[in-house]
């Protein structure tokens, strides 16, 4: 039987030595049945120029997207190009650790034929070659498709790099958001009721650089409680009976000293994303000293009592 084809799609952005660097441990892989699907945003043509020695080896297609079209919308883009019967989305700071990677992702759907996703251990690597290993938390693994909505507390499956798919899950990434993009994403695989596999294996290292969008949506609080807010008008008032989610957002106000409506809109949101159960939140939080709500059982009394008072979802 030959092998499945796999499509590697990697939205790309000036730094061609992390393009070649991905390129070459796809070059290593045991399963030799793949496309590489590069979409590039840069200006010049560094990277096309970059990965011509790799172009009579490899089964490499190449896009040069003038104007630019930004993330998500490059990863949209480069997902729209695949012809595998299995896909990933691979960044370009990210490479594949092994040799068999790509073989041990296939096993795994070989394995679990009900499995529309798999996912390996979330292992980033900084720039002096030192590894982080983010530890799954095994209650959030287990219970996924019952409380996908969890993934917002703690991103379990990690970057989208970790993450091989079958061709028939055509679900796409909301091109709305920066910081919570995979997390809707999966959040969206969850919810059509998409089933999974974990591998608890280094199989994809995560290239950590001060150039990475995750740094620009940290050092902008603006973005991430945007987003957390647009999140939570998705998710809607049902999500908060869970008191988990509930208190997610509640610290999010408090911590990022959110006190009124006024502090959301001059963050980019409008008041029609702005679900009845945030609005209540602010008006419990906002006469409370940021001092006193700071100390951690004060805090969590009055996000109970909030929570006991909340609107209720019909």
């Amino acid at each position: 039987m030959s092998e499945p084809l796999i499509s590697i799609c990697i939205p790309a952005y000036k730094k061609p030595e992390f393009v070649v660097r991905c390129i070459q441990s796809i070059q290593k892989q045991s399963h030799k049945n793949v496309e590489i699907i590069i979409s590039d945003d840069s200006p010049t043509q560094d990277i096309k120029i970059a990965i011509q020695p790799y172009i009579s080896e490899l089964n490499v297609k190449y896009y040069h997207n003038v104007p630019a079209l930004k993330s998500p919308k490059n990863w949209n883009n480069a997902l729209g190009k695949a012809t595998g019967d299995f896909y990933m989305l691979m960044h370009q700071d990210d490479w594949f650790e092994q040799a068999q990677s790509l073989s041990i992702y296939v096993k795994a759907f070989a394995q679990n034929p009900a499995a529309s996703f798999v996912f390996c251990k979330n292992t980033a690597v900084q720039p002096d070659g030192n590894t982080i290993t983010l530890q799954a938390i095994q209650s959030l693994l287990k219970n996924m498709l019952h409380k996908p909505y969890h993934l917002v507390r703690a991103n379990v499956i990690g970057p989208p790099s970790n993450t091989m798919l079958r061709k028939a899950v055509t679900t796409r990434y909301d091109e709305s958001y920066i910081w919570l993009v995979d997390v809707d994403y999966y959040v969206q695989l969850l919810i059509k009721g998409y089933q999974y596999v974990y591998l608890d294996q280094h199989l994809v290292s995560i290239g950590l650089h001060e150039d990475q969008t995750t740094v620009f949506c940290r050092n902008n609080e603006d973005v991430i409680v945007k987003e957390n807010i647009w999140f939570a008008k998705k998710l809607g008032n049902t999500a908060f009976k869970d008191i988990l989610i509930y208190d997610y957002y509640w610290r999010l106000l408090r911590n990022y000293k959110i006190r009124s409506l006024t502090d959301l809109n001059r963050m980019g949101v409008t008041n029609e994303n702005i679900l009845p159960v945030i609005t209540k939140m602010l008006a419990v939080q906002a006469p409370l000293p940021l001092s006193l709500l700071g100390i951690g059982v004060f805090s969590k009394i009055a996000m109970l009592i909030c929570y006991l008072s909340r609107p209720k979802s019909k």
